[in-house]
C-alpha cells in the first residue's frame, strides 16, 4: 500500500515531539524539515556515501545507504518472475503484452541512486540524531513504495508473462539470468553483467519479447550458426550466450 506524505510526516513528528521532551530546539530544527517534505532538492547516491554536509558523514546515513547493487535475494535465493506457460499453439507472450506497463516500471531492479535518494529524502542538513533516524526511517518505507524492486526474491507489483515453451525466468545473485525450458527441470544460465541492476535489464527486455520462447531459442549447434527464417528468433540468446554454460 502506498505511503502518504501524512503518515510519512506523522511517523517524523513523532519522533520529534519525543525530542522535544528534552528541549525546543530539536522540535525547531525538525518542524522547517517537515514543512519542507517534497520541496527540497534531495542528495544522490554521492551526497549520501560522503556525506550531505561538507563532506562529513552524516549520522545512520553511511549505514543505511547502499554501497552497492545486491548480491543476495530474500526470502529466495533468486529474484523470480511469474511465468504463465501456457501448452499448445505458441502464446506469443500475450500475458506480457497485457501487463506491459507493469513491466515497464516493476519488471527491473532500481538504481542505485534511485534507491539512496528514497531513503535519504526527508534527511536535512541540522538534523539531530533523533531527528535524522526518523527521517531515515521514513524514508525506507517510502523506498518500500517504489515499484521497481531491490533485494527481494519477487516482484514489487504483480505481472506474469505467458510462454507455450518457456517455464520459467529468474534473477540470480551473480548477475545473470537463468531460462527454464517446459521439457526439462534445468535452468540454462546466460552471461554474466556488472551487477544485479544490468542484468535485471536484460531480464526486461526478454520479459516484454514479442515471444519469449523464440527469444532464447539457440542460435547454433556444436559451434555452427542455425539459419532461421526470422530475425526474431534467437536475438535474446545471441545477447546473452555464455558458451561456458552451453
Amino acid at each position: 500500500m502506498p505511503v502518504s506524505k501524512a503518515e510519512i510526516a506523522k511517523e517524523i513528528l513523532a519522533l520529534v515531539l519525543g525530542s522535544a521532551m528534552g528541549g525546543g530546539n530539536a522540535l525547531v530544527r525538525a518542524g522547517s524539515s517537515l514543512a519542507n517534505i517534497g520541496g527540497l532538492p534531495v542528495p544522490g547516491s554521492a551526497g549520501v556515501l560522503s556525506g550531505i554536509v561538507g563532506g562529513a558523514p552524516l549520522g545512520s546515513v553511511g549505514a543505511l545507504a547502499a554501497k552497492g547493487y545486491p548480491t543476495e535475494f530474500a526470502p529466495r535465493a533468486w529474484h523470480y518472475y511469474e511465468v504463465v506457460n501456457v501448452p499448445g499453439k505458441p502464446n506469443f507472450n500475450r500475458n506480457g503484452k497485457a501487463n506491459a506497463a507493469a513491466i515497464d516500471s516493476a519488471g527491473i531492479m532500481q538504481t542505485l541512486d534511485d534507491h539512496n535518494r528514497a531513503i535519504v529524502q526527508f534527511v536535512r542538513p541540522g538534523m539531530d540524531k533523533k531527528t535524522e533516524r526518523a527521517a531515515l526511517s521514513a524514508g525506507m518505507a517510502a523506498e518500500k513504495d517504489l515499484p521497481a524492486f531491490w533485494n527481494e526474491s519477487e516482484s514489487r507489483r504483480p505481472f506474469t508473462v505467458s510462454s507455450s515453451a518457456i517455464t520459467g525466468i529468474r534473477l540470480t545473485p551473480d548477475a545473470r539470468i537463468e531460462v527454464q525450458w517446459k521439457s526439462s527441470p534445468k535452468w540454462y544460465t546466460f552471461r554474466a553483467y556488472d551487477n544485479t541492476h544490468e542484468a535485471s535489464k536484460a531480464a526486461q527486455q526478454l520479459l516484454k519479447a514479442d515471444s519469449i520462447g523464440r527469444a532464447v531459442m539457440p542460435f547454433q549447434r556444436n559451434g555452427k550458426p542455425i539459419e532461421y527464417k526470422s530475425p526474431d528468433i534467437s536475438w535474446w540468446n545471441r545477447i546473452n550466450y555464455d558458451g561456458a554454460f552451453a
